[in-house]
């Protein structure tokens, strides 16, 4: 998938490890300047991160992720807590039907 995408290569980020606060996670994204960045993890800390994103605060926004599914946060500027807008999310049941339809 990586190569489909013409992704750069995966970096750890220790900040979404298990057990992590969301902040630490804000932390390792900030001077950030990528077109874009996939986080890849586990429930809570990714929704946590996504309420930390959009409000300044983990636990402001609830967010169902479903494991396999899709968020879209857009920041304008760097990367900061409370600088970020949801513009989607998709469901894995999203994704296969467009996978299906190709």
């Amino acid at each position: 998938m990586q190569q489909e995408a013409a992704w750069s290569a995966p970096e750890r980020c220790e900040g979404l490890e298990a057990g992590c606060a969301p902040a630490d996670a804000a932390d390792e994204l900030l001077g950030r300047r990528a077109d874009s960045v996939a986080l890849v993890g586990h429930e809570p800390q990714l929704s946590s991160l996504a309420s930390l994103m959009l409000t300044g605060l983990a636990h402001a926004f609830a967010l169902e992720l479903k494991k396999g599914g899709v968020v879209f946060l857009d920041c304008p500027d760097e990367p900061a807590p409370g600088k970020a807008l949801l513009r989607w999310s998709a469901s894995p049941k999203i994704l296969r039907s467009l996978d299906a339809s190709t």
